[in-house]
């Protein structure tokens, strides 16, 4: 079975908290997406793996809505690491994003591990 087109939010550990860097999507599982964000896969934005303190998920019903919803919460949120899919001005059309289900993707020893192959490998 096919997963759900997935949205994902990392967050990297700053001194003031958690801090949004980047919202992501995919309709493939997620361990080997974040993988690919990881070990610098060719396809993926590559993100530094020792500044994740979390990563959050939330699953839509279609593909259509991925597509969407993805240029409507990197616009609102504005993460750091999305810069292609921002606007420079501001969304005007009324927009509820409540309908997103956020999930904490609980897999910490798996972090640790490739935490532990960057610094050591």
């Amino acid at each position: 079975m096919m997963p759900k087109p997935t949205f994902y939010k990392i967050y990297y550990d700053c001194p003031d908290g958690d801090f949004l860097v980047y919202i992501g999507r995919t309709r493939n599982n997620l361990t080997s997406r974040f993988r690919n964000h990881f070990t610098g896969h060719v396809l993926q934005k590559t993100l530094d793996v020792r500044g994740v303190s979390r990563i959050e998920y939330a699953e839509l019903e279609t593909v259509a809505d991925m597509y969407v919803a993805e240029i409507v919460l990197i616009n609102l949120l504005k993460p750091t690491l999305n810069v292609d899919d921002k606007a420079k001005d501001e969304l005007t059309i009324p927009v509820d994003i409540g309908f997103l289900k956020w999930k904490t993707w609980d897999k910490p020893e798996l972090l640790k591990k490739w935490k532990e192959q960057l610094c050591h490998g």
